[in-house]
């Protein structure tokens, strides 16, 4: 069998399944999840609730379109890149050659793509599909809260479990990620949903993937809020095995948060704390993404981010103290000065 996790190739996996025959994306599907502009094409072709998009060649073209929309702001974007590579949203018409630019070359087919930026609360989900059957154990809330310093890209610093939305809201969320899944042809597999709750029109897809999410979203948090492991069931549709539905269902709530750590460009000299931060109950994982003595530059997208962690906790109040533990007590030493890896320390360089 062939499935990926926070890869965004399933247009190669439909390539490989459809050799050999085994379960996988079809090609179309493969081909119009990897492609922001025709997965969209298909959203709107089939009433599912998205943003306002085009597709655009220049900045003339987009100034139109902005004075068309009349909306506060836009998100440019590349057509085919994942990890917000590209992406940045634009609140004045002076932004926008430089953005358009940027999302350019971050593209490998040169195409560009902007969107009305829709304020709200986002939301990641995780559903599996097979054939009439769905069922979505992955949500979570993402966090962009005090990340405006990273302005003008768009940069997410974890998420949250369990979502602070109502449960109707949430059933809303579900039945819309469940039903944009199949509209895009995923009938038995995971499909990676990117929503945002408008606050008069409710969830819109900003986009979906036909694959597993990277950033510890389907690997860590959803097994330590839930334990449930869905991982194991997309290996068993990659395997023509229909998914044990008793092993989607919640066995329990936790809170659980995932963090990053953000440093400015420079060179990474030493890390110290690490002993402290081992021993905070409920640490699931602490990882690095540089080395010592290695550059770290300028973050302009998430695989750029200096490290990770992971808190579980019964109680959310709790985990955000040691999310704040973390934060206080581990310090990182770049060109000469000791950093602590929160995003809001960066508001000084």
């Amino acid at each position: 069998g062939v499935s990926t996790m926070g890869s965004d190739v399933p247009h190669l996996l439909a390539q490989i399944a459809s050799r050999y025959d085994w379960p996988g994306p079809s090609i179309d599907t493969g081909k119009i999840t990897t492609n922001k502009y025709l997965m969209k094409l298909r959203l709107q072709e089939k009433n599912i609730p998205i943003p306002r998009f085009e597709l655009v060649k220049g900045v003339t073209e987009i100034e139109f379109i902005w004075d068309k929309w009349d909306c506060k702001s836009l998100v440019i974007k590349p057509t085919d890149s994942a990890g917000s590579r590209g992406v940045r949203i634009i609140k004045k018409k002076k932004e926008l050659e430089d953005a358009f630019n940027h999302a350019f070359k971050n593209s490998n087919k040169g195409e560009v793509i902007v969107e009305e930026f829709i304020e709200g609360i986002q939301i990641s989900t995780e559903s599996i599909i097979y054939d009439e059957i769905s069922i979505t154990p992955g949500f979570a809330d993402r966090v962009y809260e005090g990340m405006d310093i990273f302005f003008p890209q768009i940069m997410e610093n974890g998420g949250w479990i369990p979502s602070v939305l109502s449960k109707e809201t949430v059933s809303d969320v579900k039945n819309l990620v469940e039903k944009t899944a199949r509209v895009l042809g995923i009938s038995r597999g995971v499909a990676k949903g990117d929503v945002v709750i408008d606050p008069l029109k409710g969830p819109m897809i900003i986009e979906m993937a036909a694959r597993l999410s990277g950033g510890d979203f389907s690997e860590s948090l959803v097994p330590l809020g839930s334990g449930v492991n869905y991982i194991e069931s997309v290996i068993n549709i990659a395997l023509g095995e229909m998914p044990d539905w008793k092993k989607l269902h919640e066995k329990f709530n936790k809170s659980v948060a995932n963090r990053y750590f953000f440093l400015p460009p420079g060179e990474l000299q030493d890390i110290k704390g690490q002993e402290k931060i081992q021993k905070v109950e409920g640490l699931n994982k602490l990882e690095f993404f540089y080395n010592i003595n290695e550059y770290i530059p300028k973050i302009q997208n998430h695989g750029q981010r200096v490290g990770v962690f992971v808190i579980v906790n019964q109680n959310r109040n709790d985990v955000q103290e040691k999310v704040n533990f973390v934060y206080n007590n581990l310090q990182f030493k770049v060109n000469g000065k000791w950093l602590s890896g929160n995003p809001q320390q960066l508001k000084e360089y």
